[in-house]
């Protein structure tokens, strides 16, 4: 699949990850997918700040890039899920390593699930804490 094929242009193809990445929410939600499949409402509850439409923008342009997996259920009650697929898995190493930049700049650390930390044992200032699913 080609750039124009995912509703990217054809810029360099590092601008257009790093673009997708930069873009506000893009490591958040991800950050959740690293857990596991989640429910579209369920980010809203998780990332502080994050408003539906922004959840809307950042799914789209995720799903087109290939870095994550929507699954539409058809039952009594309608819901969407979406989960990381295995080119968004690869984007873990990356960031995992951008993390271990930062860390070496700033002196804040945090256990972040990209990196395999399971719910319970992430410390991410960043998040709200779960609740309930």
């Amino acid at each position: 699949m080609n750039s124009l094929e995912n509703g990217f242009d054809n810029g360099c193809p590092i601008d257009l990850v790093l673009n997708l990445l930069s873009a506000k929410w893009t490591v958040q939600i991800l950050r959740e997918l690293a857990l596991g499949p989640v429910r579209s409402r369920r980010f809203l509850r998780l990332i502080q700040g994050l408003s539906m439409k922004s959840l809307q923008e950042r799914l789209k342009a995720l799903h087109l890039a290939g870095m994550i997996k929507r699954v539409d259920y058809e039952e009594k009650i309608p819901h969407v899920e979406y989960s990381i697929t295995e080119r968004g898995r690869r984007l873990f190493t990356i960031m995992s390593e951008v993390k271990d930049i930062a860390a070496e700049i700033v002196e804040h650390s945090c256990k972040c699930s990209i990196e395999g930390f399971t719910e319970a044992e992430m410390q991410c200032p960043s998040r709200r804490l779960s609740k309930a699913t």
